[in-house]
């Protein structure tokens, strides 16, 4: 038995080179182009959750000094209502979160969706609570910041990738 034979016996050939795991992904079709590259997927969920952190704290502080924001006022909005309300201003920073950390597709555009919706909660509450309205306009500002590192964190394909992909 020669050297190479013995080689390819214990699995150390040329065509015996290790796999590469792959990552997982919600929609394994889309272009990667489109995707985030995992250090800016990191760092884009994480601004989102401290975004929702920051909006749930500003809902607090405003609720203890008595000039609670629309979407946490217990006083104006039955229980079932005041869920929902909660629910339609934290989860789409959580989704968006979620969604770049796990490198879904168009990230970029997905991230302008919380950007509104936090608009929107600060000239709601301008009369209300023009303090909260500030801040919460404050995070909105962050969540452009975000968006435009959702889209300088994509990745960059090279020309021939591009001609690739485009044959394909």
């Amino acid at each position: 038995m020669s050297d190479i034979d013995h080689q390819n016996y214990l699995g150390h050939g040329s065509h015996n080179q290790p796999t590469r795991a792959a990552v997982f992904t919600f929609s394994p079709d889309a272009g990667q182009q489109y995707r985030l590259t995992p250090v800016w997927g990191r760092v884009i969920a994480l601004g989102w959750l401290l975004t929702m952190f920051a909006l749930i704290c500003v809902g607090a502080s405003s609720q203890m000094i008595g000039r609670p924001v629309i979407w946490l006022d217990d006083q104006r909005w039955n229980a079932l209502t005041l869920t929902l309300l909660v629910l339609a201003s934290c989860f789409p920073l959580m989704a968006t979160a979620l969604w770049s950390l796990f490198h879904g597709p168009h990230v970029c555009y997905v991230s302008i969706i919380p950007t509104i919706i936090l608009v929107i909660l600060a000239a709601v509450d301008r009369h209300n609570s023009p303090g909260s309205a500030i801040v919460t306009l404050v995070l909105a500002i962050a969540g452009v910041c975000l968006v435009a590192g959702a889209f300088a964190g994509r990745y960059r394909l090279n020309n021939s990738s591009r001609a690739t992909t485009a044959s394909n």
